[in-house]
């Protein structure tokens, strides 16, 4: 093979190598490298059941970090039916449906409300208003975290003052 036609057939290959690492490089200059999330939980609460069918929790996950994550999976000792739902409403018309996770900006949260992203828990015990439940959130990329949840009457929660 000659020189220039070797030359033109690795050509595109080393530009395409050159301009990865480039930017690979600059990822890793920039800090981006190796940044996972930063999780906390606060202002869970599960609501105090109106049937025996389901109720549901909701947590505030706030992600300080600079990468993603997913709630993947609940786990608490009142029932194994556990799953995550979403609300969306157009006027008085509202839809429902379940999913396999929950994302977690980076810099951002989950909020969990009643009319949004919420853990969907069937046919729970009987619960009391004051009672704490303990639950396991697991994530995609975090270790799971321990927290508690309080029982509380439905439209009588009011979100923790922030600074």
């Amino acid at each position: 093979m000659k020189p220039l036609a070797l030359l033109k057939t690795v050509a595109g290959p080393l530009v395409a190598a050159a301009l990865a690492l480039t930017l690979l490089t600059a990822w890793t200059a920039a800090g981006q490298a190796g940044t996972a999330p930063k999780l906390s939980i606060s202002d869970g609460r599960v609501h105090l059941a109106t049937n025996a069918d389901a109720t549901s929790a909701y947590f505030t996950i706030r992600n300080s970090g600079a990468a993603n994550d997913e709630l993947v999976g609940v786990s608490t000792p009142i029932t194994t039916d556990v799953g995550f739902s979403f609300h969306t409403y157009t006027g008085y018309a509202g839809r429902m449906w379940m999913t396999k996770s929950l994302p977690i900006p980076a810099k951002g949260l989950l909020g969990m409300t009643a009319s949004g992203a919420n853990i969907m828990l069937g046919t729970p015990p009987r619960l009391t208003p004051g009672q704490t439940i303990p639950f396991t959130l697991h994530f995609r990329h975090s270790p799971p975290i321990h927290t508690t949840a309080t029982v509380i009457r439905p439209g009588t929660w009011t979100p923790a003052k922030t600074t």
